[in-house]
């Protein structure tokens, strides 16, 4: 089973975006790809996300708007661990504030439609039917969710012309969070824990990953400002993710880093006496 150790205090438990009529699932410009351990860190910038609250938001029981952040994708094909950073990153094109986006990410196994199908959007039909009634969208951003597509009629856009393709569902398994600040800025949904510290930056590092394909979701943490921003267009944030494959620890390198500290404790008490 993978675990999740968060940095700093964290503790387990684009492009603009268009109306949700539009706005689907995809990854352009966010693949980092397979990581493969001993590699340097990858960063991608540039991009924005919609709403200061996106990630937050989606963390309470009647869940959230998947169009309201980004995903990210990378692929493993070795057990490693992995360690995802995400920056505020000030762009000229973002319509909200400078310096004020606190955001927050989550990782899950399980990938988005790909093309050529269709893509997953929350307000497909499937999407609706499988999610409980009263529920803002798909997302979860702290448990697993699923979300569906829409199917391929035999001629497009004509629902009476018969489906050749079937829409699905995908599901997303959730690995593990981290969230910039408190819970005076996050939210107080249970389990929810932040680094301790609003400064537009969170990281985390997640052990054990289990070969295959991963998505991150990056989104606003702050809870309380969906009362303000309240409409669409919502306002857009610039971010920078990072992401880093790094070996796992040996039995052997804890035990020698074990010895090493406790052969420097029995040098220091030697001086002390």
């Amino acid at each position: 089973m993978s675990k999740i150790s968060l940095s700093g205090a964290v503790t387990f438990l684009g492009l603009l975006i268009t109306p949700l009529a539009n706005a689907h699932i995809g990854y352009s410009g966010r693949n980092f790809g397979t990581l493969i351990i001993g590699n340097p860190q990858q960063t991608i910038t540039g991009q924005t996300v919609s709403s200061s609250f996106g990630w937050a938001d989606a963390t309470d029981s009647d869940w959230g708007d998947s169009h309201r952040g980004r995903f990210y994708r990378f692929t493993l094909t070795s057990t490693t661990d992995v360690v995802i950073s995400v920056q505020r990153s000030d762009l000229l094109s973002q319509t909200g504030l400078a310096d004020t986006l606190l955001p927050g990410f989550s990782l899950f196994q399980g990938l988005g439609h790909l093309s050529p199908a269709p893509a997953s959007h929350d307000s497909a039909a499937l999407s609706v039917a499988s999610r409980p009634l009263g529920t803002e969208g798909s997302l979860r951003t702290t448990a697993d969710w699923s979300i569906g597509n829409d199917p391929v009629y035999n001629t497009p856009g004509n629902p009476a012309s018969g489906i050749k393709e079937a829409a699905t569902l995908v599901n997303f398994t959730y690995i593990g969070h981290a969230a910039d600040g408190t819970s005076a800025n996050f939210g107080s949904a249970p389990g929810l824990m932040g680094d301790g510290v609003a400064d537009g930056f969170v990281t985390a590092t997640f052990t054990n990953l289990a070969v295959g394909d991963y998505s991150i979701f990056v989104g606003g943490a702050n809870y309380g400002a969906q009362s303000v921003e309240t409409t669409s267009p919502f306002p857009t944030y610039g971010v920078s993710v990072s992401v880093q494959a790094i070996p796992e620890p040996t039995t052997v390198g804890l035990l020698a880093a074990s010895a090493l500290t406790f052969g420097f404790l029995r040098r220091r008490n030697r001086k002390v006496r």
